[in-house]
């Protein structure tokens, strides 16, 4: 009898924990039905014969098995260094490599050699994308070139340098190119000239008359380039003003040379005796003063 009551009471207290336990479990509710009682037949066993996995479903054959022999993973799949797993990486650095030598040309002008005695060289640097700076040291290699002689006058009138040796001079000009890169399409230059030369005339007896000027022009010139390769070619024209208007005459011949020269008052001619009474003088600063033009016609290369 007492080993009854002991076990209702076990039986009690079991069923008690339960429904403690199922009211945890579901938040002070009471469990579902069917909570606590045995699983349906079959439940746990093994699936019936000819029950299987459906054909593409699950794991394929072959997955999570090493690779083959011979198999390497392609540049740049999976997952990335330091990105799932932290920031992405910094850009690589641009590597400094220091100085960068500017686009260079250097050119001559073999026109202006042949016609005026004078054989310039330009040198040329670009410093932006549309802007370049342009130096041109001229020397004097024809002391009686065609250009004088086209003017009518006789042997006896020179040009020499008046500068370092037979260098005259150099201009200067700033370029800017209208295509957005230099040394190739159409360019807009401002140049400035200071170029010094001595004329002299002279006879079987000696000198007879010299004059020494300075020609200081400010031009503007519009030019065109082209280029295969390092070979460039271009021509311009400008047209400029004489900043440096010095005047000589002789007004009243018979006149001594050099003696009687006047220099002012003359009309902006530059005069130069060709004969010893003054009676054949010749204009130095030609029929356009103070008006200029300018041609240019060059061969050259480019270094860039």
């Amino acid at each position: 009898m007492r080993l009854s009551v002991v076990t209702a009471s076990a039986a009690t207290l079991a069923v008690v924990l339960a429904s403690s336990i199922a009211s945890a479990q579901y938040g002070g509710q009471p469990p579902p039905p069917g909570y606590g009682q045995p699983p349906p037949p079959g439940y746990g066993q093994p699936p019936p014969p000819g029950y299987g996995q459906q054909p593409g479903y699950g794991q394929q054959p072959g997955y999570g098995q090493p690779p083959p022999p011979g198999y390497q993973q392609q540049p740049g799949y999976g997952q990335q260094p330091g990105y799932y797993g932290g920031p992405p990486p910094p850009p690589p650095r641009k590597p400094d490599d220091g100085f960068e030598m500017p686009p260079l040309s250097f050119r001559i002008d073999p026109f202006n050699w042949l016609l005026q005695g004078r054989l310039g060289f330009e040198l040329e640097v670009g410093l932006l994308d549309f802007m370049s700076f342009e130096l041109t040291p001229v020397f004097v290699v024809n002391e009686q070139p065609p250009a004088i002689n086209f003017r009518g006058l006789d042997e006896e009138l020179t040009q020499h340098s008046n500068g370092i040796g037979s260098m005259s001079g150099a201009s200067f000009g700033a370029g800017f190119w209208l295509e957005g890169k230099p040394f190739e399409g159409h360019v807009l230059r401002v140049i400035l000239t200071n170029y010094g030369y001595e004329y002299r005339t002279a006879d079987d007896a000696g000198d007879i008359d010299a004059v020494e000027h300075t020609e200081r022009h400010l031009y503007g010139y519009f030019g065109s380039h082209s280029r295969w390769g390092f070979f460039t070619i271009s021509a311009g024209i400008g047209l400029g003003v004489e900043l440096n208007k010095e005047e000589r005459c002789y007004p009243d011949p018979p006149a001594t040379p050099k003696t009687d020269a006047k220099t002012s008052g003359c009309d902006g001619q530059l005069h130069i005796a060709i004969d010893r009474n003054t009676s054949t003088v010749a204009d130095l600063n030609g029929g356009l003063h103070p008006v200029y033009l300018m041609g240019r016609f060059s061969l050259g290369i480019v270094i860039d």
